[in-house]
């Protein structure tokens, strides 16, 4: 009579805890710049009375809406719509055109899809929010291209500038433009210069599958 020689259980393998603890350390970060380019953004808007002179009642319940409406949403895990880079841009755009006095200008040329444009999108977003704070600006372009899995989108304004060299990186810049871009895996750049504004330059990029031996 044969035996039958049992099989060795089946080991649990865990991921090492330094891989556990970067994981978890890159969600507080997202979960931080999320936090400050919306919530804390809206609050701070709305607590300024619209940073106007007579206060728009009825431009802040509509923020005051729209942040409870997101929060809501991130509370309960209902995922967000998704949309196309430049239909999110242009969303963007339409909202921070309400609160603020100068033109801002999308500009797109080739954008094939072949790039992710949620980290793009959010980091133009507070790039969009630090010239409504800070630039004092006359007007904004946007510049948007995707083509080969590599996306660029450009904020430039005409506001006063400032000395990269000499001035502190606050958490909108460290955080939510050049951190959230590097965590993805691509990268911000910021361009200034006293009295000539500021231009900030966000890439992106998806490797393309490797092509198959004819």
């Amino acid at each position: 009579m044969s035996s039958v020689t049992p099989l060795p259980a089946r080991r649990r393998t865990h991921p090492p805890r330094a891989r556990v603890a970067e994981a978890l350390d890159a969600e507080r970060a997202r979960v931080r710049a999320w936090l400050h380019d919306t919530l804390l953004q809206q609050l701070e808007y709305i607590a300024a009375g619209g940073y106007a002179d007579d206060v728009d009642a009825r431009e802040l319940m509509r923020v005051a809406a729209g942040a409870a409406t997101e929060l809501r949403a991130y509370v309960e895990g209902i995922p967000a719509g998704e949309s196309t880079l430049v239909e999110r841009l242009r969303r963007i755009i339409e909202d921070e055109q309400a609160r603020v006095p100068y033109e801002i200008r999308l500009v797109f040329g080739e954008v094939d899809g072949t790039v992710d444009g949620d980290d793009l999108a959010d980091a133009a977003r507070e790039a969009l929010t630090n010239v409504r704070k800070h630039a004092r600006a006359s007007q904004v372009v946007i510049s948007c291209h995707v083509t080969a899995g590599t996306g660029t989108v450009v904020v430039a304004d005409d506001g006063i500038g400032f000395d990269p060299a000499s001035t502190a990186r606050g958490t909108g810049l460290r955080e939510s433009i050049v951190g959230r871009m590097e965590r993805a895996g691509g990268s911000a750049e910021i361009e200034s210069q006293v009295g000539a504004g500021t231009r900030v330059t966000l890439k992106a990029h998806t490797p393309l599958p490797a092509m198959e031996a004819a």
